[in-house]
């Protein structure tokens, strides 16, 4: 049994870790919101608009349209018109995780928008689309021996990839909603990341040097 000196000193340092631990979870807290912030002030949403989701999803609309089993029998060459349309689009709040496969941190960029979908013969449909980007911040060590903050590779997390569709599908039509989500999922891991990684990486490069020694720190 603790003396009641012993048990004060326990109780003085588990409240002192406390203390720590607020403070770094608040210290994060602001990274992560300068970060968000300061990725809201570029372009990055509008990049999402420069990909070719119509292009790529007329393909499957195409074989759908002339398979007239699947949409039973109900499109004609005049209705086989297609309409994309990408919606609602979102930076989520950003974050900060360690990595288990370098020393340093990865910074997860969270986006979120919707793909409306207008096709003739079939109920307006709308795909919900998460993903992450991800950027790996790591130490580098420059000709005068100090450490400045590098960053990796900046990629789509094919794991964070989910769509979801809106619409409940009958069995026929459920295969033209599977071969849509495996083209926007296609798309996404291949095509989203060019388009919005120059600016993630421009963002970066010239970010405010306070924000840069916190990422520093969070580094070491």
């Amino acid at each position: 049994m603790l003396k009641p000196s012993g048990l004060f000193i326990l109780l003085c340092g588990l409240l002192a870790l406390a203390s720590a631990q607020e403070a770094l979870s608040r210290v994060s807290s602001q990274i992560t919101n300068a970060l968000t912030q300061g990725l809201l002030g570029t372009d990055i949403l509008s990049a999402l608009q420069t990909i070719d989701f119509q292009g790529s999803l007329q393909s499957v609309f195409s074989v759908a349209g002339g398979n007239q089993n699947i949409l039973g029998g109900l499109l004609t060459n005049r209705d086989a018109n297609l309409m994309v349309q990408v919606k609602d689009l979102r930076l989520l709040q950003v974050y900060l995780e360690n990595s288990p496969n370098f020393k340093g941190v990865d910074l997860r960029i969270p986006l979120a928008f919707s793909i409306q979908i207008n096709f003739p013969a079939l109920n307006p449909s709308i795909f919900y689309v998460q993903t992450d980007m991800r950027v790996q911040l790591y130490l580098e060590k420059g000709a005068d021996s100090k450490h400045r903050l590098a960053f990796g590779h900046c990629r789509i997390a094919p794991d964070t990839v989910w769509i979801q569709s809106e619409n409940l599908v009958t069995p026929v039509k459920k295969i033209i909603v599977e071969n849509v989500e495996r083209v926007l999922g296609d798309l996404i891991i291949h095509n989203l990341g060019a388009k919005i990684c120059p600016f993630i990486n421009s963002f970066l490069h010239n970010l405010n040097p306070q924000v840069t020694n916190e990422l520093i720190s969070k580094c070491w």
